[in-house]
Formats: C-alpha cells, sequence, structure tokens
C-alpha cells in the first residue's frame, strides 16, 4: 500500500483585522481532492477592538461611556475599562482601556463562551474641550512626603497613564516628563514622546497641525522631535500625603518661633559654613599596668576619655593624652581602685573644612580633602558654632554709697569720695576662673568687705589690708584677684564697689527634641564639645 501527499500549488495567506461594527463573511480557501476529510480549529482572540464613535470625530467626555458586550457591563474610569461594577461598593474588574480621542476600546477580559453582540447604553462627546499635553497645579497641603505622589490622567491615544514620583521629585516616562517641590505642592507635568524625525516619517509628522520646525532638536547627530501626548485635562487626579505638623509652643521652647520653618526644623549645612566630619571609636585596654602607654589605631585624635566596663570615668588626672601620636599613658601611681576592669579608651578624630557645596540628596564637599579614613557605621558629619576669639576681662566699674540690691550698670545714688584706682591696679582675670558675673563688693567698716554676685550669692570676704581672690571651685583658680594696692581712703560701712566680669564663654542655646515614640532606654546623655586653637610652641 503507498500513501502520497496531497499536490500543492499556491498558498494564499491574508490577515484582515475585523472590528464588531463591520459586519463581514469570512471566507475560506481549501483544497480537498477527496472531499471526504473535515477539521476544525478553535482560536482564541487576544483582545476585543470596539470603535464607540465610528463615522463621527469628537472627543468622548471622561466617565460616559456605557455598553455591554453579551452580559457584561462595562463602564470607563479615567480611560481604565471596568466590568461589571457592584453597586453596593462600586468595584469591578478592570477590562480594558478606552481612548478617548478616536473612541477605539480595547478589552482584554470578558466573559467566554457567550454571545457577542454589543449594546451602547450611554456616551457623550465633545468640541469644545480642547486637548493639551502640559498641566500644573499645586497641592492645596504642603509640604509633601517625597515618593508619595501619583497622578492618574486619561490619554487621548494611549488610555489611562499612571505617574510616580522619585525621591528627588521627579517624573520621568517615555510620555510624561515633569517633577513635583515637595516644599510648595507645585506640579509641573509635560506629556510628549521624544521621536527621531527620519525620511520615512518626516511628512507625517509635518502634516500635524502641531508642528513647527522650531521645535526641531539635534541631539548626538540625530534630528529629534516632541510628540505631544495630549490628556484630556478634565480626567487628571491626583493623590500624596503631606505633612502637618503641631504649632510650636513658644513657652515650650523658650524662644520665638516666628521666624522658625513650619516644621520646626532649621537647615543647619550652608555653603560659606565650616563643618566637622567626626569618626567615634573605641578601643579595649589589654591591662591597667602603671605608667603604661597604650597606641590607638589612630592617630591625630581631638578627644579622649577613659571609663570601665560600667561607664565610670577615669579621672582625668590619672592618665596623659597624645592627641598627635594616639597615645595615652596611666601615671605611674595609678590603681583601679573602685573602677571595674576592663577600662576602655572612647576616642575621638576629625576633619573641620569650609563648605563649598550643599546637594539636595545630603552630599555635602569641602574646600579641601580629608585627611583620615571614615567609615560609615562610626563617622557623622555637623556643623559648626563659630565662636571666634574669646578673652576674660571685666567693665563697668563704679562706687555708689550704700548697697541697695540692685543690679544696675550705673551708680545708684549720689558720688562718694572713696575709690578703687583700677587704672594703676586694674582687677586681674583668667580664662580659666572668671565667669559672667555682677560683682558687688559691700563695705561693712571702713577696712573690711563682702563679695556678693548677682548669681552666685555672697562667695568670701576680704580686706583693703590684703589682696582679694575668691577661689573658683570647678575651676581650682580665682575668679579674680583685687589688688590691695588700689584701695584708696575713705571708705564707710554701707559703700559699694560695682564691677562685672566677661568669661571667655560663649552663649550657647540648646534645645534638644525628643520625637513621639516608645522609650528605647531608660536613660539618655549628650555631651557639648568645644574645639579650640592653640599657639604651639615649637
Amino acid at each position: 500500500m503507498s500513501f502520497y501527499l496531497p499536490a500543492v500549488s499556491n498558498i494564499e495567506e491574508t490577515q484582515v483585522v475585523r472590528k464588531a461594527y463591520e459586519a463581514a463573511d469570512i471566507s475560506v480557501k481549501y483544497r480537498d481532492t477527496s472531499g471526504l476529510n473535515s477539521s476544525s480549529k478553535i482560536i482564541t482572540g487576544d483582545k476585543l477592538r470596539l470603535d464607540l464613535s465610528a463615522g463621527f470625530d469628537e472627543q468622548i467626555l471622561g466617565g460616559s461611556a456605557r455598553f455591554k458586550v453579551g452580559a457584561d457591563t462595562f463602564l470607563d474610569r479615567t480611560g481604565t475599562l471596568y466590568r461589571n461594577v457592584d453597586s453596593s461598593n462600586n468595584s469591578g474588574i478592570a477590562s480594558g482601556v478606552i481612548q478617548y480621542g478616536t473612541g477605539k476600546v480595547e478589552i482584554d477580559s470578558w466573559t467566554p463562551n457567550v454571545d457577542n453582540s454589543i449594546t451602547l447604553e450611554s456616551l457623550t462627546t465633545t468640541t469644545d474641550l480642547p486637548p493639551l499635553n502640559h498641566v500644573s497645579f499645586r497641592t492645596p497641603i504642603i509640604p509633601i512626603r517625597p515618593q508619595s505622589l501619583t497622578v492618574v490622567v486619561a490619554s487621548l491615544d494611549y488610555g489611562q497613564l499612571t505617574l510616580t514620583t522619585d525621591a528627588n521629585g521627579v517624573i520621568e516616562t517615555n510620555r510624561a516628563h515633569g517633577s513635583i517641590n515637595h516644599d510648595t505642592g507645585f506640579v509641573d507635568l509635560y506629556f510628549y514622546t521624544k521621536t527621531e524625525i527620519t525620511v520615512a516619517n518626516r511628512a507625517e509628522i509635518e502634516a500635524n497641525d502641531w508642528y513647527d520646525p522650531l521645535l526641531e532638536y539635534e541631539e548626538a547627530g540625530k534630528t529629534y522631535i516632541n510628540v505631544p501626548v495630549w490628556v484630556d485635562a478634565s480626567s487628571i487626579r491626583y493623590n500624596a500625603i503631606a505633612y502637618t505638623y503641631i504649632p510650636l509652643d513658644s513657652e515650650i521652647l523658650g524662644l520665638s518661633a516666628t521666624r522658625l520653618p513650619l516644621d520646626g526644623r532649621v537647615p543647619i549645612f550652608r555653603v560659606g559654613d565650616i563643618g566637622i566630619i567626626s569618626a567615634s571609636k573605641v578601643y579595649e585596654l589589654p591591662d591597667y599596668i602603671a605608667g603604661q602607654t597604650y597606641s590607638l589605631d589612630d592617630q591625630r585624635i581631638s578627644w579622649l576619655e577613659l571609663e570601665d566596663s560600667e561607664g565610670v570615668k577615669v579621672p582625668y588626672d590619672m592618665y596623659v593624652v597624645d592627641y598627635d601620636y594616639g597615645k595615652f599613658t596611666l601615671n605611674g601611681d595609678f590603681a583601679l581602685g573602685t573602677l571595674v576592669a576592663p577600662l576602655s579608651a572612647r576616642y575621638r578624630y576629625q576633619d573641620m573644612g569650609l563648605i563649598r557645596d550643599v546637594q539636595i540628596n545630603g552630599q555635602i564637599t569641602f574646600t579641601k580633602p580629608v585627611t583620615h579614613n571614615y567609615s560609615i557605621e562610626n563617622s557623622i558629619v555637623g556643623s559648626a558654632l563659630v565662636i571666634n576669639d574669646m578673652q576674660a576681662r571685666y567693665t563697668r566699674k563704679f562706687v555708689q554709697p550704700t548697697w541697695s540690691n540692685l543690679w544696675a550698670d550705673e551708680a545708684v545714688g549720689g558720688a562718694i569720695s572713696a575709690n578703687y584706682n583700677d587704672a594703676l591696679y586694674p582687677i586681674a582675670v583668667t580664662n580659666n576662673g572668671n565667669i559672667q558675673e555682677r560683682w558687688a563688693l559691700v563695705f561693712t567698716d571702713a577696712q573690711s568687705f563682702r563679695c556678693i554676685g548677682e548669681y552666685s550669692g555672697q562667695i568670701g570676704t576680704g580686706s583693703v589690708n590684703t589682696d582679694f581672690a575668691p577661689i573658683n571651685p570647678v575651676t581650682g583658680v580665682s575668679y579674680f584677684k583685687v589688688k590691695k594696692e588700689g584701695w584708696g581712703s575713705g571708705w564707710a560701712s554701707g559703700n559699694v564697689l560695682r564691677f562685672n566680669t566677661i568669661a571667655a564663654t560663649y552663649p550657647v542655646w540648646v534645645i534638644r527634641t525628643v520625637k513621639q515614640s516608645e522609650p528605647t532606654v531608660i536613660s539618655d546623655q549628650f555631651q557639648i564639645m568645644l574645639r579650640g586653637d592653640i599657639d604651639r610652641v615649637v
């Protein structure tokens, strides 16, 4: 028995797109010489394509289209078709897109094996709503949280566009380009497609009403034009998360909040300011031998403290630090005493420089390179409060007949003959011992007096026959020194010598803010670090 394949003389293939509104017969050409063979094939369509505005050229209003395909009812929402919307909760199945400019519909989800007849139930079109490709608006509440803005808009040719911003507030897709200012809430969006102009498409592009030769531009040796993507301005919807802040209470802050930003955050980095990079590390001592010198892993450190395993600080007079070479030496009479081993050295090294540039992403550039190696886990960048040169001094020396308990900077009452000659014997003050204070030396008789401070209270008594130098208990040196040679005669009980001392310090307001949250530790603490420049003796 022999089998013979059918003789094929010619095969013709024709692809024709049929739309639902076109009435047409499907023709099939085939060859079957025997007349006894038959076959069937099931073809599954990927999408159903309709034209709701066939025969006229008008723009469809968003939310006006309603039609049925078989037993399914479709509604449009901002360019997206939803199937079988439940009236109780207004939810449906996203099933396709609609082009408001052309009326074309693409359905990618429907109920199979049912009648595919189409019934148009509702549709509204207009000729008075010109399309746009540039939209700007401002959110009513500011500031906006980064990466929280989502814009939904219906395009006339591409259906619904869903746009989201990145961390920098930028929107960049192949059809939408724009940005948002998180502080002001201003959104600016352009809709276009960057298209290369070639010989093949130039005639088609130039035939558009919007074409202008000035819109063409050169890039990398090629000619491009931004082809507008038209959108329905009435369809634009957005969603964003904005911050709101509780008003700052001036009584709680301790200062006026008039000039503070709404969120209370003040910029600490500006171009031209001084910034400091710091790295904090811990070195555990292998032992604690008196007179032993220990070397750290880093040199040119700026600060060091020793503490035991329970966080108790080792007295500063029990060790000496060599900051240049990163070493410290325990005193020859060092003893552990009540301290609990092991001991640890907490130290810090830093670089200080002038800030050249500050970026919104947090990048800071200095005018000079750093001189240490810094790692992310133990380094921070901070700003510096520049104090400039400070020197202790005294000012506003005067006398008055009686002490009235009023701390005025001018004499109260009449003049007296007694005085102190500070032209020849100035009151001596030092940076280490002096404090910010107003002093009154109130005489109890012709030779003795009491020393009273406005904030310190009475700190001692003295006599015109000896130098008066009360000791500052914090530093162990005198607040000031009044020389016995400067006292004139004629002092009587009740007379007062008044003067003010200005400390070699700088007034700094410290306000610590803790955000609302559950406590993570029972107690917490912080330190204020002072940096100073000195004259080295080489």
